[in-house]
């Protein structure tokens, strides 16, 4: 009975649209962080990366690797069929492995930490230099 009710919740879901409004604010966010880091004259490097979710399908998007002062961030697109939001975006240093989450929550990005926990700034061109230095400076 509950695979029933599963299957006809995901029918109703228009997982095409749900994708390419996912695919604009990423692209959005993206074109935002490369604007902000190279405004800092910092290196910054995009490769398209192939994602293949359940529902949605697969499709391309923009991956970003940038080289600050402090370190190496990556920025990762993790896919739009997610629980409680639409989208999900991963920053992470290099070689520190630490990493926060961007979360797409009704058409905002909110900040959150690896458990979880909502950062105490909103996404901003400030907070995403914030958290470059915090995520860099804590190997």
């Amino acid at each position: 009975m509950a695979k029933k009710s599963a299957n006809r919740v995901a029918a109703r879901i228009d997982w095409e649209r749900r994708r390419d409004d996912w695919l604009v604010k990423l692209r959005e966010l993206m074109d935002s962080i490369k604007t902000w880091a190279e405004r800092r004259r910092w290196f910054v490097d995009e490769h398209e990366k192939t994602i293949e979710e359940d529902d949605v399908g697969k499709y391309t998007v923009p991956t970003l690797f940038i080289q600050a002062p402090s370190g190496k961030i990556v920025v990762e697109p993790i896919g739009c069929n997610i629980i409680g939001a639409q989208g999900r975006v991963d920053i992470e240093s290099f070689p520190s492995l630490n990493r926060l989450l961007l979360i797409l929550v009704d058409g905002e990005w909110k900040i959150k930490t690896d458990s979880r926990i909502e950062w105490p700034e909103p996404w901003s061109e400030q907070s995403f230099i914030n958290l470059v230095k915090a995520l860099t400076s804590a190997a």
